[in-house]
């Protein structure tokens, strides 16, 4: 087995092109939201809901990237290996062998190629988030999903409302306080606000929609008991049963170093037909991610 530590998050790797997108997408329209809510006379009960909606989803959204959903047997296995144990196989059913991790995993964690890590019970590898999604942290990404949603929601109708009166009722618009003199120290320029309310009236349509369907979508996955993983591969070959069906009997004796040969198409366990299924999906350009 392994030495290495398999605790692994969203922020132990360099952050992706999607992972910086969201974060510059995300903060401007959330915080311009919040100044802008001062233009409206019921601009305390704004505050209120949109605070909680926006602690709600940086929370979850924090726990989503920092959570690790490394299998736990194989970190306990690491642990026992340090300590000079050998974990009991039989006690904990460990039957599927991973031969990245040289170590035994449940049957339906995956080695994911983007975190290098198993992940037990996968689901899918969030680029948004930059971490795996499994069942350590599934619930806490649904809560993400859907307080974001509604968030964006919530600033949608905001700036609706402030378009609406800029052009029908202007004078309703509380320029005059001191939020608005943070905002724009200079002068109260209403125009301005007005074009930045369309501008990220945009950004929260186009944000709202799409974690609409990514709601909608995994609510269909929990109805239906499959994965993004099981949605998106080929019942076929996933059926593929492995050309040997037994496991390495002893993890301690696989060689340090396996060469790629040997990973790739040395079908005896589980994890390596799911390596098999990767390169499947990357010839049919199949991106196994929450977008």
């Amino acid at each position: 087995m392994k030495q290495y530590n398999g605790i692994r998050h969203g922020c132990s790797q360099l952050p992706t092109v999607y992972q910086l997108l969201t974060y510059l997408l995300y903060f401007p329209n959330i915080l311009n939201c919040f100044l802008s809510i001062s233009l409206l006379d019921e601009s305390a009960i704004h505050f209120i809901i949109l605070g909680i909606l926006t602690l709600l989803s940086l929370y979850s959204s924090s726990k989503t990237t920092l959570s690790c959903p490394t299998d736990q047997f194989l970190l306990l296995q690491f642990e026992y290996r340090n300590q000079g144990k050998q974990l009991s196989l039989e006690k904990y059913k460990l039957e599927s062998y991973c031969d990245i991790c040289e170590a035994y995993v449940k049957e339906n964690t995956k080695h994911c190629k983007h975190c290098n890590r198993c992940c037990q019970d996968f689901d899918h590898h969030c680029k948004w988030v930059n971490n795996c999604i499994g069942k350590i942290n599934y619930n806490i990404f649904m809560i993400m999903v859907t307080s974001t949603m509604f968030q964006f929601i919530y600033t949608l109708i905001v700036y609706i409302r402030i378009i609406i009166l800029y052009n029908t009722q202007n004078e309703k618009l509380q320029i005059d306080n001191e939020i608005q003199k943070f905002h724009f120290y200079k002068e109260n320029d209403l125009d301005i606000k007005y074009t930045l309310s369309l501008i990220m009236l945009i950004d929260s349509i186009i944000f709202s929609i799409l974690l609409l369907q990514l709601f909608i979508f995994h609510i269909y996955l929990i109805i239906k008991g499959i994965t993004t993983y099981e949605f998106i591969v080929n019942p076929n070959i996933k059926k593929i049963n492995p050309q040997f069906n037994n496991p390495c009997p002893n993890p301690e004796v696989i060689p340090k170093t396996i060469i790629q040969t040997q990973v790739i198409f040395h079908m005896h366990n589980k994890n390596t037909m799911y390596l098999l299924q990767d390169l499947f999906l990357e010839s049919n350009q199949i991106v196994v991610n929450n977008r």
